[in-house]
């Protein structure tokens, strides 16, 4: 279990031309009091990273490259066999938009929002798209099954950021 670390704002973006607010790495954690409707949101955990490429906004699933904290968009190819974002590579949950090489955290644990393509299913295992940042439920063949997240909400028709998804710990797993 983390910390929780005083000054650990989710939104915060570190630009790269600035020194980093945390040593990329850090993981951090607190207990979100905020009410989402119907209950407290519970407790949330993040990683602290860089953006080794650009990353479109809140929700979108990024993987671990080579150096620890070194995030880019997740997609099929980028975790295909052989790749640094391969099979066991962490995958951590954007709060804000990046630039390349700027520095900002990433969720691991808890309520979030995710990026999910049309029609992605509750509770069903969820894989990697050829759409970067963005998963889906539909098995292409391929694809790697993400591991440690689930959606809790259906996705409409079109692609859309779930607002209702859990994380605990996600990793890439198998291909399928």
């Amino acid at each position: 279990m983390s910390a929780s670390i005083i000054g650990l704002s989710p939104t915060l973006v570190t630009l790269t031309t600035s020194v980093p607010a945390f040593k990329p790495g850090t993981i951090g954690g607190f207990d979100d009091a905020t009410a989402d409707g119907t209950s407290v949101v519970g407790y949330k955990e993040y990683i602290y990273g860089t953006a080794t490429a650009a990353i479109t906004a809140l929700g979108y699933a990024c993987v671990e490259g080579v150096l620890n904290a070194n995030f880019s968009m997740i997609t099929t190819a980028n975790t295909a066999a052989g790749q640094l974002g391969g099979h066991g590579s962490r995958v951590g949950v954007a709060q804000a938009a990046m630039a390349t090489g700027d520095f900002g955290w990433f969720q691991i644990v808890g309520k979030g929002s995710l990026r999910c393509l049309a029609s992605a299913a509750i509770g069903t295992r969820l894989n990697t798209t050829a759409t970067a940042g963005a998963v889906d439920d539909d098995g292409t063949a391929s694809s790697r099954a993400i591991n440690g997240i689930v959606i809790k909400t259906v996705v409409g028709g079109a692609e859309a950021t779930c607002p209702d998804a859990r994380f605990s710990y996600p990793t890439v797993g198998a291909t399928l």
